[in-house]
Formats: structure tokens, sequence, C-alpha cells
């Protein structure tokens, strides 16, 4: 969408959206939360995307991107405001917000606390449905910031459900293990709970990724490894997996964890991470030791429990991750904005 000048001063009420990682090659979980927040409130009013640094407006697909160093600062007050919060660097976005945002409603997405004017963000929250903190950016000592259940939207893609994977040919069943996160340097060896999982499973196959390689292994050896190139190539290992075990959920909402629930696979996620609501809620389990690690891991082995977890697991998150308007419509609220009435965009 385009910015249509930044420091314009224009009737109609536009959003400011502040990211630090919006540029970056490889995307974060956060940069990719806050491309579908403003993606969705693009269809709702105009928006302007900042980042930090110097330089001239540049084109991005549907936005023009502004970088608020020097001349180019926002000058614009908006009717809304995003932020990217909750990591060190992001001081140079928080003034720009506070500066944005007085008395104006204020999204703050980020994995941490992180306090801006009055605005604490804490990250999706209770049964894991995407919680943001949206108040009035006008200062601190006022009433606690009002949460508001919105949601996001993960994309994947059905024919993931009807495609087996060119390197599991053989394979019919398997446990999937993520061990870090997308764009992570490969590791020579598993980590110590992937090893226990790997004991503790060696008469049946675990496929591990890590470093966007796949290794399949049965009896402590592995016997299958094949690069994972795209998004497609693990949506397709995830669908297919009996359950999903994700060693280091994302940080904001727990994407990996999103899509494997999208799809009907039960999740097993550390307690404590973003994925912990998300797992209790519905369609997971969650542990704190390599002990409850492993008897998770077991329990996706009963039928009558995986299709439980899988059946609430997907409505769950197909409803508050898989319905784009429905997202939309959950952001409006809070941000006082006006929905079409044909859900098209403004």
């Amino acid at each position: 969408m385009d910015g249509g000048g930044a420091g314009s001063d224009v009737s109609e009420p536009r959003i400011a959206v502040l990211s630090r990682s919006w540029a970056e090659a490889q995307r974060s979980e956060s940069a990719e939360a806050v491309r579908s927040i403003a993606g969705a409130l693009s269809r709702l009013a105009p928006v302007d995307v900042f980042v930090p640094g110097e330089g001239a407006t540049f084109g991005d697909g549907a936005f023009d991107v502004t970088p608020i160093g020097g001349a180019h600062a926002p000058r614009a007050r908006y009717g809304a405001v995003v932020v990217e919060a909750g990591r060190r660097g992001d001081g140079e976005l928080a003034r720009s917000a506070g500066s944005l945002a007085a008395g104006a409603p204020v999204l703050a997405v980020g994995g941490a606390r992180f306090t801006v004017d009055g605005v604490l963000d804490v990250g999706p929250g209770d049964a894991g449905t995407g919680s943001w903190t949206v108040t009035g950016g006008g200062g601190g000592g006022g009433p606690a910031p009002a949460v508001h259940h919105v949601g996001l939207y993960a994309r994947v893609h059905p024919d993931a459900l009807s495609r087996r994977h060119y390197g599991l040919r053989e394979i019919p069943d398997y446990l999937l293990v993520l061990g870090d996160r997308p764009g992570m340097p490969a590791t020579p060896t598993p980590s110590d709970r992937t090893r226990w999982l790997l004991a503790r499973f060696a008469r049946q196959h675990v496929v591990v990724l890590e470093g966007g390689v796949a290794r399949a292994w049965r009896s402590r050896s592995c016997v299958a490894q094949f690069d994972v190139h795209t998004r497609m190539d693990l949506w397709i290992l995830m669908a297919r997996a009996r359950g999903v075990v994700d060693l280091l959920p994302g940080d904001v909402y727990a994407r990996e964890c999103v899509e494997a629930l999208r799809f009907g696979v039960p999740i097993v996620v550390p307690g404590g991470s973003a994925a912990d609501g998300l797992a209790s809620a519905a369609g997971g389990m969650r542990f704190t030791s390599t002990a409850e690690l492993l008897s998770c891991a077991e329990a996706l082995g009963d039928p009558a429990t995986r299709a439980a977890l899988a059946s609430s697991g997907r409505e769950a998150a197909d409803r508050w991750y898989g319905d784009p308007h429905a997202f939309v419509t959950r952001l409006a609220g809070p941000l006082g904005l006006a929905v079409p009435v044909d859900g098209g965009p403004r």
C-alpha cells in the first residue's frame, strides 16, 4: 500500500507501523507477526511503515517503507500505532511510537515485556490465542493496559496434507522434532534432549530438523538425510507426522507450532515458552524436564489421545490463526477502526 506521504496532514486516519526487522533478509518470527498485522490493518486504513536508519523511502511489495532517521522522521499524528517491541535495540522505535501515539491506541508486538509510554506488551496470552496489549499511548501511571484477544493470520498450504516428502518415501510413520529455529546453522550432532528421544524411540522413526537439514533416525542410526529448502517442504513434513516436538519454539507466537496445529498435528513444547498456552489449551502437551518430554512423546503413540489433541488443536488454531477476515475484524475493535461492509480493502 502506498505510504502516501508519512509527514502530510490528511483527514483520513492513518496507521503507523514501526518495525526493526521488517527488511531483514532472513525474516524473524517477530517480522512475520508485524507483516501479518500490517497486512490486516491495510484493509482498514492507509498504513505507513517505518524502519530504523537513514535513506530514502523504498517500495516493498504492498507498502512503501521509510527510514525514521534524520529528515525522514515521521511528523504526522496517527490514529493508531503498531510498534515492534521486546528486544534490545528497540529504543528508537519506542521513542518514535511515543511521539506518534499520544492519545492513540498502540499495539506492541514482541515476545517480552516492554514498556513505552505506558504500553506494556504481554505477547501471546491465555490459551495461546495471541493476546496483544492495546492501550492509549498517554504515558504511564494509569490503569493497566487492556488485553484484547486478536490472534494472527498464519498461512499454511492445504496441499501439504496430500503430499509425501521425497526424502521420506520409505518412512510412513514418524515423530518430527524441531531442534532449532529456521536460519540457524546446522549442528553435527543432535542436542541432548534430541538424543534422549532417539534412544527412547529407537524402534521407531524420528525425523530431526536442524539447520535446514532433516535427518531420519532409527535404531540410533541416520537412515536418511535431505535438505528442507522451502516452507512447503516443512509443511509437508509437519502434515504427515504423528506429532511435532518443538524444542525451541519461536518467541513471539510459536509459528511452527501454530502451523502444525492447523494441519491437525499435536505438539509437544517446553513449559514457559511462547507455545505453552497454545499447547495447554488445545492440541498439545508441555514439558519441564527430559522425563516429561519423553512421557509426552510416548502419549502421542496412543491413537485416541492423538486424535483428541488433533481435533481440538486444529479447531483452536484455525479459529485464531486461520481466518484472515476474522483477524481484521478483531483488530478493528480495540484500535477504534471501522470494518468495511464488504470486507474488502479501503
